[in-house]
């Protein structure tokens, strides 16, 4: 429980791992392979209970699309953590002392046995929750998640959960925001592209958009401000820093967007950064605060006046002038990885910006690299006859080896958002015009 202080002078604390003894896993992912539906996906979920911390989203022929969270998780019903949690468990579990993308924490009294996570006989194994009581969505339009609690896997039918499997009515991250945003646009056709709906094509277009959610809420107003400043410089530290040349910059980066070729972006990135100052995103000085019955939308409106935005934006500009980083400087310039000796543009941000495609650039023996995010990424379509249509790309490519052909090749294809076919049949294999065959005696 990283940065939670524990009282160990008066007390002991123990820790029990659902998933100790959870050798479930294996027959849950044999399950899943065999699977005919949604349907099916729940039903082996529940029967194993072995899924041991991840969400599951699928979708099936008849068009209907699932998000589950029926995983190994400890029996702590509300009731449970009510009459036996600590006063420190009180505070962690009803998220008090918020921790950024921890669920509530369960502290309980271990004085009494009877606090114990009791035995449930629905469950797959002694200790853990009943898996019918854990969240599960079927719709016909879509359900996702963006890493975050199950309350809003659709906003139209929000989630109902013991507490212990996370929040509700609370406020959500820019990525889940973007996420919905994102397939009710395209479901309704108002995201300026062709028809409504999605398609192979119109999917990778939108993933690797690299829309940020918090350039729209916020880039316009942190525009206006930049103009307003007096004389164009902000205090910082003792430094008066001319922020003047950054207002064109962001001002013309009209696209809100991540991608190689996008300049202010950056800016606006260590801007955001420095004004979350590790904080989640409600803890921003928001003109209109979050409003649990419009969680998508709220908060809004950035109070640009405050003077924590003004800091952070002039922290922005000196901190890449000082690393001779030009403020309009294209994101292929600073956002890169290396592979062979050879530097390779990765589109995409850090997922507090609400970008679907999550990237973290950080340091790598003191150079700037990427260190973190999509990895395996795959997009599949279900079609009324023959095998699904499938596409996916290796972000960090296949092979470890320098030497190896693939050590770099869907880096590079990711970097031009590019995708590989998958091919399942015999006729799709002979297919491809990158099948080599080889005898062997």
């Amino acid at each position: 429980m990283q940065g939670v202080p524990l009282p160990w002078v008066v007390s002991a604390h123990a820790v029990r791992d659902v998933n100790m003894h959870n050798l479930r896993a294996l027959n849950t992912w044999f399950g899943l392979d065999q699977a005919q539906d949604v349907h099916d996906v729940v039903g082996i979920l529940e029967t194993t209970q072995g899924v041991p911390f991840f969400n599951t989203v699928a979708s099936d022929r008849t068009g209907n699309a699932l998000y589950a969270d029926i995983q190994a998780t400890p029996n702590i019903t509300d009731a449970h953590a009510r009459s036996c949690l600590t006063e420190t468990g009180k505070l962690l579990f009803d998220q008090a002392l918020p921790l950024s993308n921890v669920p509530p924490i369960s502290i309980l009294d271990g004085k009494r046995s009877a606090c114990d996570w009791p035995d449930d006989p629905d469950a797959a194994a002694p200790g853990l929750l009943d898996p019918k009581d854990q969240p599960r969505l079927i719709r016909t339009d879509f359900a996702g998640n963006a890493n975050d609690s199950p309350w809003l896997a659709n906003p139209a039918q929000p989630l109902t959960y013991p507490r212990v499997m996370g929040d509700t009515s609370a406020p959500r991250s820019l990525r889940t925001q973007e996420l919905i945003l994102t397939a009710q646009n395209r479901i309704n056709g108002t995201d300026g592209l062709p028809g409504k709906g999605f398609t192979p094509e119109t999917m990778g277009q939108l993933l690797f958009a690299d829309n940020s959610r918090a350039a729209d809420l916020a880039l316009d107003s942190t525009v206006t401000m930049c103009r307003n400043v007096a004389f164009g410089l902000i205090l910082v530290d003792g430094n008066l820093v001319n922020v003047s040349e950054a207002c064109p910059v962001l001002a013309a980066w009209k696209s809100h967007d991540y991608t190689s070729d996008s300049r202010g972006s950056w800016l606006f990135a260590n801007y955001w950064s420095l004004l979350l100052n590790g904080q989640g995103v409600a803890k921003l000085p928001w003109r209109v605060p979050f409003d649990p019955k419009d969680p998508v939308h709220t908060p809004n409106s950035l109070d640009t006046g405050n003077s924590a935005v003004r800091e952070a934006f002039g922290r922005a500009v000196l901190a890449l002038r000082k690393a001779g980083v030009p403020l309009d400087a294209p994101l292929s310039d600073v956002q890169k990885v290396t592979r062979g000796g050879e530097q390779i543009p990765v589109h995409g941000s850090i997922g507090q910006l609400g970008v679907l495609n999550v990237i973290t650039p950080g340091q790598v023996d003191g150079t700037q690299e990427v260190v973190f995010g999509s990895s395996f990424v795959q997009q599949v379509r279900f079609t009324a006859e023959g095998p699904p249509q499938a596409f996916s790309v290796l972000a960090y490519s296949q092979s470890a080896d320098p030497e190896s052909p693939h050590h770099a090749d869907q880096t590079k294809l990711f970097s031009a958002g590019g995708w590989v076919t998958g091919r399942f049949t015999e006729e799709q294999i002979a297919a491809s015009p990158d099948l080599l065959i080889k005898v062997l005696d």
